[in-house]
């Protein structure tokens, strides 16, 4: 129950900027329960009383007011289910977007820990759960509460006859369904193409996170899936005034049919073949009170689902970053004294084995340093330890003498270039690609980028050229063009410190002396930390350190390890045999 609690009052929060809708939607609720009452309170006994008179005029009169008062009902239910419908999708929209936002507020450890598959059930099952708790339930336990109340006492008598005569309003009713089904199906199927973009955007920016977070792409990100989520929440209030429409709509053709039964029915009275009791019986019970009871029926469902949907949703939003932003962030530093690892240590949550263990070691501005070693040696956590994409478990890291946990995780990754094994393509343009690493970057600037990348040739030659569409993770590309234009990214932020985290594992021979050749050209003036798979990729580098189990084992120029004959030697003449295996 306190669950429950708190996540009601949480929704509260929500509704609570919108209460004046809601408010407004409960008025007409209220008219719309009253109007129900009155079919039974009024209809029964002035018909009675006209049927037994057998006024012709009054009849006439009598017959011509029930459409009238049905009509007013059709307006004031299209007017509640509009209301309410807009209220849960208006609600729903905005915590997605919260949502949406949050994750990208995550550190990189929430996004290692859960399932892809799951994060995205809550943001898209349960969120339907929730919006149609929050459209529906109000709607049951307010109107069609005080309905049954009234006409609980007349609903044990019927009269077969004129039940049958009743349906035939389903034939009509059949005639208006198709006529809205056909705009149903279409507002409905474009509202569910919409949904089915922001499914990937969601799922683009979870496995882009990496990406995203290196190059400050929050914003960039988060401005896109608004205009998506803007665009189903307008498909989804056309679907909903269709629904809205056609529930009141099919009971005032009813009422037509009711108004025959009227005629049929007074002059039945007038023969004597029928009491104007048992009319307005019918009357009052067959339209009035089945369909609240059925939604009553149904309301307990829908809220139980729609609470646990809240708990689940809430559970993301009620995630916390690991990695802490100082409320005083200093200035990232000019890099005139170097990168330090001091004594860092680190282990991943819910691991045993530290994947880094007491590492220091001092990065010179402007040298070139490659960390080589086995898989599962620390390579890539010393990586995202600079990156501070988490933070170190024991130790420090210092930029000219700063901890990264006193500078702003944005502005140190706006100083960092990071070109990664696994280049991350979105599915957007080339120059959308390359841009997301320079806020307002020019098409004259991504263009100079694509040709330090060495990506100027294989993108000209595209028909759209920078406007060109690269397709989902970028498929439509080789892997050496992948990593140009991630390349290039990184040439656009002109970083003073890049990062290249083996950027040329995946590719083949020629490729990958493409891309090297690319990835030197940057180097002069930068600081460069670089991990590589191959070795014979780091022997110009300035520096190699080698590690094994999280810790540092040797260190210096490619001759002096060669010289050492410990384990970069050993890995050196590994390589160089799996090299000439296949001649």
């Amino acid at each position: 129950m306190n669950a429950d609690r708190r996540s009601l009052n949480r929704l509260l929060a929500y509704v609570k900027p919108h209460r004046v809708r809601l408010i407004q939607a409960t008025c007409v609720m209220v008219v719309v329960a009253a109007l129900n009452g009155a079919l039974v309170v009024v209809l029964g006994p002035i018909t009675n009383s006209l049927f037994i008179d057998s006024d012709p005029a009054k009849l006439k009169r009598v017959a011509l007011m029930i459409p009238a008062i049905f009509f007013l009902r059709l307006i004031f239910q299209y007017t509640q289910s509009y209301l309410m419908s807009w209220l849960g999708q208006k609600v729903t929209q905005e915590i997605r977007e919260d949502l949406f936002t949050h994750l990208h507020a995550l550190s990189m450890d929430f996004f290692w820990k859960s399932k892809a598959g799951e994060v995205l059930a809550k943001l898209t099952n349960d969120m339907t759960a929730l919006q149609s708790a929050l459209q529906f339930v109000p709607l049951y336990a307010i109107r069609d509460s005080l309905t049954v109340v009234v006409v609980l006492g007349v609903m044990i008598w019927t009269n077969p006859k004129f039940a049958l005569v009743a349906l035939i309003v389903i034939p009509m009713a059949g005639g208006v369904l198709g006529v809205l089904g056909r705009k149903l199906r279409s507002s409905g199927r474009r509202g569910q193409e919409v949904m089915g973009e922001i499914y990937h955007r969601f799922q683009e920016s979870l496995q882009g996170m990496l990406v995203v977070k290196s190059f400050n792409y929050e914003k960039g990100s988060i401005a896109k899936f608004r205009v998506e989520n803007d665009e189903f929440f307008h498909q989804m209030m056309r679907y909903f005034r269709a629904t809205a429409l056609s529930g009141p709509l099919m009971e005032f053709l009813g009422s037509l049919i009711m108004a025959a039964i009227v005629w049929l029915g007074g002059s039945a009275i007038g023969a004597g073949t029928m009491t104007a009791s048992q009319f307005a019986v019918f009357i009052g019970s067959f339209f009035t009170a089945y369909g609240p009871i059925k939604n009553l029926a149904q309301m307990n469902a829908t809220l139980q689902l729609g609470m646990s949907a809240a708990e689940r949703v809430f559970s993301v939003l009620d995630e916390s970053p690991s990695v802490v932003e100082p409320s005083n962030p200093r200035p990232f530093p000019a890099l005139t004294e170097g990168v330090v690892f001091e004594n860092v240590s680190f282990r991943y949550p819910s691991r045993e084995l530290w994947a880094l263990k007491d590492v220091s070691i001092t990065i010179k501005p402007g040298e070139v340093v490659a960390l080589a070693g086995p898989s599962g040696s620390g390579k890539t956590t010393f990586v995202h330890l600079l990156l501070r994409l988490f933070d170190p478990t024991e130790g420090r890291i210092l930029i000219d003498g700063i901890d990264l946990k006193d500078m702003s995780s944005h502005e140190l990754r706006a100083r960092l270039g990071l070109v990664s094994q696994e280049t991350i393509l979105f599915n957007d343009t080339v120059f959308g690609n390359v841009a997301i690493g320079r806020e307002g970057a020019t098409r004259a600037q991504v263009s100079k980028a694509l040709e330090v990348a060495d990506a100027a040739e294989f993108v000209g030659a595209m028909q759209q050229g920078l406007d060109t569409p690269l397709g989902d993770r970028g498929a439509r590309l080789s892997g050496g063009q992948r990593q140009r234009l991630a390349i290039a990214r990184a040439v656009l932020k002109d970083p003073k410190l890049l990062i290249l985290d083996e950027a040329t594992s995946n590719l083949d021979a020629g490729s990958e002396r493409a891309v090297q050749n690319a990835m030197e050209r940057l180097y002069p003036g930068r600081t460069v930390v670089m991990i590589a798979h191959r070795l014979s990729t780091v022997q110009k580098a300035d520096r190699i350190v080698v590690m094994r189990h999280g810790k540092i084992e040797e260190s210096g120029t490619h001759g002096e390890l060669l010289a050492k004959n410990g384990v970069y030697a050993t890995l050196t003449r590994y390589q160089q045999l799996e090299a000439a295996e296949p001649s």
